[in-house]
């Protein structure tokens, strides 16, 4: 005799874990710079109108980042693609101005004294790379949302950087700060592919590319920053 029945639909990560692991990379952006925010606008030397822009930029993603899967967690996805298009927009002025303050920092000798400068430019500006190339991929994967979210959240991930070097003793880790910063930022990162495991039994094939992404880039970094390409760009900027 034949039976009939329904297919039980796969389990998947709720709406509000991207809102939470947003937050959570949010707070911690927010935690890191709040130590330095008040030093940066003293009135002398003053904050140079280039880091105030950069500033600027970098903090409307972290609204924007929050923001987002808020929109989709309250069920309004007009208003999510809507903001979707100014994202795009601001995610192309991260790049720019990611690049732009990493070597106005070295020429002004603006690097933080826990990292060799050559290290400072590879990792800010493979992050910058990364965050690009991931933005883009869920830009053009924006109709599957599947694909679209968790690629957007490795990509937030991957400039996490700035506010984890301020918001960790740094000096304290001597020449192994940049591999704990590193180690904390890949944590949080697989906080989305632990999620699906959890849930799904599986891991999403998105995070394969997000997760990668990042890892390369904390990868390439070492031989980049101790090559002569990038003795000489540090040099060249007078850093």
């Amino acid at each position: 005799m034949a039976t009939t029945g329904t297919t039980r639909p796969q389990a998947d990560v709720g709406r509000l874990f991207y809102l939470g692991w947003a937050l959570i990379m949010a707070a911690i952006i927010v935690a890191g710079f709040s130590q330095t925010v008040p030093e940066d606008f003293a009135p002398k030397p003053g904050l140079p109108l280039l880091l105030h822009v950069h500033g600027a930029v970098f903090t409307a993603w972290v609204a924007l980042m929050v923001a987002q899967p808020a929109l989709v967690s309250a069920g309004d996805l007009r208003r999510h693609r809507q903001l979707g298009v100014a994202g795009a927009v601001l995610a192309g002025a991260m790049v720019i101005m990611g690049v732009a303050a990493t070597l106005f920092s070295i020429g002004h000798h603006r690097v933080p004294t826990f990292f060799p400068k050559g290290v400072f430019l590879a990792m800010n500006l493979l992050a910058v790379t990364a965050f690009g190339g991931l933005v883009a991929a869920a830009i053009r994967l924006r109709r599957r949302s599947d694909w679209h979210k968790r690629l957007m959240m490795c990509a937030s991930a991957s400039i996490l950087g700035p506010g984890l070097g301020r918001f960790l003793p740094m000096d304290s880790f001597g020449l192994f700060a940049p591999l704990v910063l590193f180690a904390v930022n890949d944590v949080i990162l697989l906080i989305g592919p632990a999620a699906d495991l959890v849930v799904r039994r599986r891991i999403h094939p998105a995070y394969a590319w997000g997760v990668a992404a990042v890892v390369l880039m904390e990868v390439a970094i070492g031989p980049l920053a101790f090559s002569p390409m990038a003795a000489a760009a540090v040099k060249a900027l007078g850093g």
